[in-house]
């Protein structure tokens, strides 16, 4: 799997992205548009916000990699847990242009906030499949 950037950028959180990610106004934030790529065809659409004082010095680099290696390895951080909605959405324009869906096309999205183990929340973010690509499995242990 390969990302391509989309956007990448840093602005301040509405009031939506502060009680999600549990920031104040003033506790700037990542917003990350990334497509990611599977044997040469559109994957996955992702869209995910994360404050700057628990991930810092992101970079384009690391955005086409994996963000999550970054975390456990660089910056040594451990996830604690998650909580994750998944729905079916209409296509809007980027999965038009990015996912090659049409416009009618149902995509299967994942919305999720994650927190690392000491409760902190680091990710808010949508993550949208065509119908026809991609599916999720769930399987609950009960020691997540």
């Amino acid at each position: 799997v390969t990302s391509k950037i989309i956007k990448f950028n840093v602005q301040f959180p509405d009031e939506e992205l502060q009680k999600y990610l549990d920031i104040k106004a003033n506790e700037p934030v990542y917003e990350i548009i990334r497509l990611r790529v599977y044997k040469g065809q559109p994957y996955v659409l992702e869209h995910t916000f994360m404050p700057i004082k628990l991930i810092p010095n992101l970079s384009e680099k690391i955005l086409e990699d994996s963000i999550y290696t970054y975390i456990h390895k660089k910056l040594k951080l451990k996830f604690g847990g998650a909580y994750r909605k998944i729905k079916a959405v209409k296509a809007d324009k980027y999965d038009i242009e990015y996912l090659e869906a049409k416009k009618d096309d149902p995509l299967l999205e994942l919305e999720q906030i994650v927190w690392l183990n000491n409760g902190q929340t680091f990710e808010y973010s949508r993550s949208r499949n065509r119908y026809d690509t991609r599916n999720y499995v769930v399987l609950d242990t009960n020691n997540f």
